[in-house]
């Protein structure tokens, strides 16, 4: 796990090269502060490996292909090329993992961050068919991958990555995102350069790169809700290979070829209801679920795990501890260690579940409570941090919840991120379900699952259905009139962001079945804003965090194959998900109704912290908020712990506070 940066130069080499890949790279240290290496093209493409005064002495005195050699302060020919990379040293802890990586012959170069957790298998693989290899990493499998199957290589691989490859001898980059975007990749082209990285405070760094606020994504943010939905995010020019895609850049002509190379297989709803058939899906997911699981313990440094006491943690704690017992080569060091974030708030509190999981496995177990003066402290860093405005201030428990795994010494965990996209865990996949059983003619069952949901079910439908189905059916005028009396926020916008929103506005597809519903979320919207923000708090940290719910495409294709109509069952989301853990977790917690995920107490944080604030609203925001009448109702707009809340408010504090801290 790594940071990744590079540059291409199409108009002449250029000396300004070494200054620009140095700042972009110092800008993403965080993602990995175990060393730094470079490799340069010179005018005649010849590959020139530097290191600087961030690399360790181990390294650049080491005799690998790619080792380098040159102190990259003293490198003095013009260069049309650079690959960088940051390391976290996860596997081969050796100098020999040191990046950027070259094959035997240095015709391929690669900067590579991610985990490739099939690579023991994909090494016997290549090694049969002819392959040898130098070190113990699963970035030279990669390597070996695209040398042996080229573009498809990545059809080989189970895992989380974003990689640049520089073929030499084909005079081109080519460059690939995972399946589900686990993994970040941003890029900026115009006709004189290509330059991309891991994060986007890498590009403010480029004196190559110009860039400026989209008010675009801002009103989507605001009004939709919506972060990073769109290629183009918060800052124009800078776009997002988006999860599943792949790109060939010729360094001859500069001409740019971009494809989606994965694309979650249809599924087939429509199924006869089957007590057999369902015994069949929960142990097809126990098995692959514990592989996934299984794979991602695959690691040169002990690995831990975050829990919060919901399903998906406590399955992951739960089968980690089924494997140490059944004596399987885990490294988790003396003991494992589970990370969990605490409050005293008894609604929000996940406590007395955690404690079930930490005495069932023996594990060693860490709690952090963040308290309302640490997040007005630390939310310039946050800011910083995350690239984009936030939703709540939720990310502020995952952020502190990996920096508690880094202060004990940890720098893997797994966390249960993807599960409720996956197996249907959020409340309002009831519609799209109770939608399908009628659509299928499934009366009986429809009838008997809205009664299953409990007390309340027929208003929740109402308002679900009007939410999710009426309101986004209407012109987008007229939305928005709904929005200004249901969501006040909404009037403390600059009428020319409003407008922005109308323009720009395209009508949304409206899933009739539950699978794609899931589907929908799961790819490139919901789903990749959540990974975004894993991704962000874990690496800040220099912690890697291994997903197995989102990106375990085994598991993934199975579950997405099974009906929709099999994935709730009784009232209970995640019923399949629920049966296939029950071996590993306590039944207290496979019987869980609630959802908290890292709950918050984000309104009264809002309510208390107001005038904290209110010196982020002194910069301009022009074109974006009304700022004149937000001061006029400052106290009373911010004062919400008493009332309802789901982002809208704290939004307008996080994009002040991003706002200033990027310096957009």
């Amino acid at each position: 796990m790594c940071g990744i940066s590079g540059i291409v130069k199409f108009d002449g080499a250029s000396d300004e090269l070494r200054v620009a890949i140095r700042k972009m790279n110092s800008a993403i240290r965080h993602r990995g502060p175990d060393g730094e290496g470079f490799v340069f093209g010179d005018e005649n493409w010849k590959a020139i490996a530097t290191f600087s005064e961030d690399t360790p002495n181990e390294i650049s005195s080491s005799r690998f292909p790619h080792s380098p050699t040159v102190p990259i302060s003293t490198l003095s020919v013009p260069t049309n090329l650079v690959l960088a990379h940051r390391r976290l040293a996860i596997l081969d802890l050796s100098p020999a993992g040191h990046q950027p990586l070259c094959s035997a012959d240095q015709l391929l170069w690669i900067t590579y961050n991610g985990e490739v957790y099939n690579y023991p298998e994909l090494r016997t693989e290549l090694e049969n068919l002819g392959h040898t290899f130098f070190t113990n990493t699963d970035t030279e499998i990669v390597l070996a991958a695209y040398r042996q199957w080229g573009k498809e290589c990545m059809q080989k691989f189970n895992g989380m990555w974003a990689f640049v490859i520089w073929d030499r001898e084909k005079k081109i980059l080519f460059g690939s995102r995972d399946r589900f975007g686990v993994k970040p990749f941003y890029y900026y082209k115009n006709k004189s350069v290509f330059t991309f990285a891991s994060e986007q405070k890498a590009f403010l760094k480029n004196s190559f790169v110009t860039t400026e606020l989209n008010s675009a994504a801002v009103a989507d943010y605001f009004i939709a809700g919506e972060i990073e939905y769109g290629e183009e995010s918060f800052l124009k020019n800078i776009i997002e290979l988006f999860p599943g895609n792949a790109f060939e850049l010729s360094l001859n002509n500069g001409a740019f070829k971009k494809w989606k190379w994965y694309s979650l297989p249809e599924t087939e709803d429509k199924a006869t209801f089957s007590e057999q058939q369902y015994k069949k899906y929960i142990e097809q997911t126990r098995e692959l679920l514990v592989n996934a699981i299984r794979i991602r313990l695959r690691s040169d440094v002990p690995v831990g795990s975050c829990l919060s006491g919901g399903i998906d943690s406590s399955a992951i704690v739960g089968i980690i501890g089924d494997l140490i017992s059944k004596n399987e080569k885990v490294n988790v060091g003396d003991r494992l260690k589970l990370f969990t974030a605490v409050f005293d708030e008894a609604n929000i509190d996940e406590r007395k579940w955690a404690k079930e999981m930490v005495d069932r496995t023996g594990a060693d177990w860490f709690t952090v409570q963040p308290k309302p003066e640490e997040f007005i402290r630390d939310v310039k860093e946050l800011m910083y941090c995350q690239d984009v405005p936030i939703w709540s201030t939720s990310t502020y428990a995952q952020f502190r919840t990996m920096k508690l795994a880094h202060d004990n010494g940890i720098r893997v965990v797994l966390d249960g991120q993807g599960g409720d996209e996956l197996f249907a865990g959020y409340f309002p996949y009831y519609i799209p379900f109770w939608t399908e059983l009628k659509n299928n003619g499934e009366r009986a069952r429809r009838k008997s699952e809205i009664e299953s949901f409990g007390e309340g079910a027929t208003k929740y439908r109402l308002r679900e259905l009007l939410k999710q189905k009426t309101v986004p059916s209407l012109p987008v005028k007229m939305q928005l009139s709904i929005q200004r009396n249901y969501f006040p926020d909404v009037n403390y916008l600059d009428e020319h962001l409003i407008a922005e929103y109308i323009s720009n506005y395209k009508q949304k597809i409206i899933p009739n079945t539950l699978n794609k519903a899931l589907s929908s979320e799961f790819v490139d919207t919901r789903l990749k804003g959540y990974l975004k923000c894993e991704d962000r708090c874990s690496m800040w940290h220099s912690v890697e965090s291994r997903t197995p719910f989102s990106d375990d495409h085994l598991l993934i294709e199975a579950v997405f194959k099974m009906p929709g109509m099999m994935k709730i069952k009784n009232g209970v989301t995640k019923y399949i998900l629920r049966e296939a853990a029950a071996p590993f977790i306590p039944d207290s917690i496979r019987n869980r109704r609630d959802k908290m995920g890292y709950a918050t107490p984000n309104n009264k944080w809002v309510s208390d912290l107001k005038e904290q604030f209110r010196p982020y609203f002194e910069q301009d925001l022009t074109g974006i908020i009304d700022k004149k009448k937000l001061m006029k109702d400052y106290d009373s707009f911010f004062s919400i712990e008493n009332k309802p809340e789901n982002g809208r408010v704290f939004k307008f504090m996080a994009f002040a506070v991003w706002k200033e801290t990027m310096g957009i």
